[in-house]
């Protein structure tokens, strides 16, 4: 009897000793990739926490928008990663670029999207839902964004959030050709663009969210006085050179 019971419970312990293996495996692999995201990031003293900060403005829009736990663990895995793509070689010299990008540069760069995916396929459990995000956080809302051109609800709203979080992080943080805009004027420059760029929902929500505010100014001291807005109409790559 004692037998016939090991020879059933053997298979089953080896089932889960293989589980625990493969979990403790696919743990290393996001701590390496979240290893690279911060050696990436040091390379270029205004991005240093740039991912840290992204997933803390994006989980903050999701709890507004109540998200439940396991899509607000999703969205913060996507973005401590979605950048991941730039440890590559190729985007060196264009994230210590001092001045602005140039026609061909800003294709370069574009393609990090894609890599940054890639990368992030590699640990099974981040392909599927958290590797779509990271591949769509600069489609923009109209459709004009890459690296697919997908539009609205289309784009996975995981995505949406990390498209402003990432923008908001950009404009509120000093870069080699610009210091960084004040808090109005960055959730003016949203609301100029929403519909465009941005999900107009995730702009209303951000723009009446005393708890986005607070973790905004808690980040950094704001400028109080801030550089002009662009024209109407002209998007807003200029204010995130590194995440455009």
């Amino acid at each position: 009897q004692f037998l016939g019971l090991a020879i059933l419970v053997f298979p089953l312990f080896l089932v889960w000793q293989l589980y625990q293996m493969n979990l403790q495996l696919e743990e290393e692999l996001e701590e390496k990739l979240e290893l690279m995201v911060k050696a990436m990031e040091a390379r270029d003293p205004y991005t240093s926490g740039h991912s840290r900060r992204v997933a803390e403005y994006a989980v903050c829009i999701g709890r507004e928008l109540r998200l439940s736990a396991g899509d607000l663990d999703v969205l913060k895995r996507a973005a401590l990663l979605h950048d991941v793509g730039k440890i590559y070689e190729e985007f060196a010299p264009l994230l210590r670029k001092d001045g602005r990008l140039t026609l061909e540069e800003r294709m370069v760069m574009r393609t990090h999207v894609v890599r940054s995916a890639q990368l992030v396929s590699t640990a099974a459990r981040l392909r599927g839902t958290v590797e779509r995000i990271i591949r769509h956080h600069h489609e923009n809302f109209d459709g004009s964004g890459y690296p697919d051109g997908l539009a609205g609800e289309h784009i996975p709203v995981g995505a949406r959030i990390i498209m402003v979080a990432d923008t908001l992080d950009a404009m509120t943080t000093d870069r080699p050709y610009r210091k960084a805009l004040g808090l109005p004027l960055a959730l003016e420059e949203l609301e100029r663009h929403s519909g465009r760029q941005f999900d107009p929902e995730l702009v209303r929500l951000v723009a009446k969210s005393a708890s986005i505010r607070a973790l905004l100014l808690s980040e950094r001291p704001m400028r109080v006085e801030t550089p002009p807005a662009p024209a109407k109409g002209q998007p807003i790559a200029w204010a995130a050179r590194v995440t455009r």
